[in-house]
């Protein structure tokens, strides 16, 4: 199936040309004629169903170059000002990638100071070359109330054996993860679906070679379509293992680049149907597009929360 506009939009465009003969005929009348709910791009302005505010959060890095990636007093206080103006746009939930140099209690206290929750952050958990300190993560996730945690991207292995020894080496720390009440997520970009061994891809041996109990799939929507993936064939094959979207677009006319969602091609209401009740978290997220001087995360943010949540902005 299909899962960008462009094939709908190019029937809407035969259907209204078809209806405007029919009307300049005077064989049809326009009282029960019904609005389109997708078309040109951009005119879609809500996902197929609203997703409740409370499911819906944010990934951090949309701000990356906004924050900035200092630990210094300035840094911490830009970190601040998206938290609170997240809140105002009526988030309920954000992601973290960094927490800016405070400590995780620091952080906590920012997060109910603005009515906001944590239940997934980006954060390294390593790779069998490079442990992480799985030990302390978890502690710092325990003050933050994060449920679901991981890197926020995997290594660009080439053999087939390095990607099963990072399986199982991700099946180890979700195996530590559960014991601690939480859940390890593994976060996809293109190359996994575009290495393949066989009729395998990389990320089908990250689940094959891992126990669902143990590791669940953060599905980034752009990154699988922008690798010639179906989405809706992954969440079909791996189930409710798949808890949580980076719901990100993409234009195709402008060379595939991330676009802010609702202004892009791709289809998320088929993806969203087909998920049904296993999704527990919608992540609106767009990449900085550094020094770009008119890309404005805020507006990406509230574009983004308000197609989700099907509400003006």
């Amino acid at each position: 199936m299909k899962v960008m506009r462009s094939s709908r939009t190019a029937l809407r465009g035969v259907l209204i040309a078809a209806l405007s003969v029919l009307l300049s005929l005077g064989l049809v009348g326009t009282a029960g004629a019904a609005p389109a709910t997708t078309g040109e791009r951009g005119s879609s302005t809500c996902a197929d169903r609203p997703v409740p505010a409370r499911a819906v959060s944010i990934q951090l890095w949309t701000f990356a170059e906004y924050i900035g990636f200092g630990t210094d007093a300035a840094t911490q206080a830009r970190h601040e000002e998206v938290l609170r103006r997240l809140s105002e746009m009526g988030y309920r939930n954000v992601e973290p990638f960094t927490l800016s140099g405070m400590s995780a209690e620091e952080y906590a206290e920012l997060l109910r100071e603005y009515r906001l929750r944590a239940p997934a952050r980006h954060v390294g958990v390593g790779t069998p070359e490079e442990p992480a300190d799985i030990a302390q993560i978890l502690a710092e996730n325990r003050v933050l109330g994060v449920e679901y945690f991981g890197s926020g991207g995997t290594p660009q292995y080439t053999t087939e054996a390095e990607w099963v020894a990072y399986a199982e080496y991700l099946d180890a720390v979700g195996a530590q993860a559960r014991r601690a009440g939480q859940w390890l997520m593994v976060h996809n970009h293109n190359w996994e679906f575009e290495t393949t061994f066989g009729d395998r891809t990389a990320f089908d041996i990250l689940m094959q070679h891992s126990e669902r109990r143990h590791l669940v799939s953060q599905l980034d929507l752009y990154w699988a379509v922008f690798a010639g993936a179906d989405p809706i064939d992954v969440i079909r094959e791996y189930g409710n293992r798949i808890r949580l979207f980076h719901v990100k677009d993409l234009n195709e006319e402008l060379d595939r680049r991330i676009e802010i969602v609702g202004r892009g091609d791709i289809d998320f209401g088929p993806i969203f149907r087909t998920a049904g009740g296993s999704t527990r978290y919608y992540v609106v997220e767009h990449d900085p597009r550094f020094g770009d001087p008119t890309f404005d995360p805020f507006e990406a943010a509230r574009e983004g929360f308000a197609y989700l949540t099907c509400t003006s902005h």
